[in-house]
């Protein structure tokens, strides 16, 4: 197995996306004062799962579809319960609260009222 395999998905080169570039210690510090004022703990745990996704937010093609982000997550986490691991550490749906955490935009169909289901 080659690098890109072992991975979900290949962290190339950011794409020029000129709204999507991450100011990461900007970006961290946002997270903090979101996660008090949620009342979210902020782990290790928990910062691997939301640092995935802001990788994917500058390396994605679609970054608006929310059951993509979900299958690639489920398969980077597998080794550790894969949506089961995500939902224990944000059981409100692990794409809802990191977006919401990290200040990025909504995902298409991210939630589904008809079915209750929020990713």
């Amino acid at each position: 197995m080659n690098v890109h395999q072992a991975e979900a998905f290949p962290r190339k080169q950011p794409r020029n996306h000129d709204k999507r570039s991450i100011n990461r210690s900007e970006r961290y510090q946002g997270i903090e004062q979101r996660a008090k004022n949620m009342g979210i703990k902020l782990n290790d745990e928990r910062m691997e799962a939301i640092d995935f996704v802001l990788d994917f937010y500058e390396h994605c093609e679609d970054c608006r579809n929310a059951r993509q982000l979900m299958k690639v997550m489920d398969q980077e986490f597998a080794d550790k319960g894969g949506k089961k691991y995500l939902y224990r550490l944000f059981p409100k749906g692990p794409l809802s609260q990191i977006h919401e955490l990290a200040d990025l935009p909504d995902l298409g169909h991210q939630t589904d009222q008809g079915f209750g289901t929020s990713y």
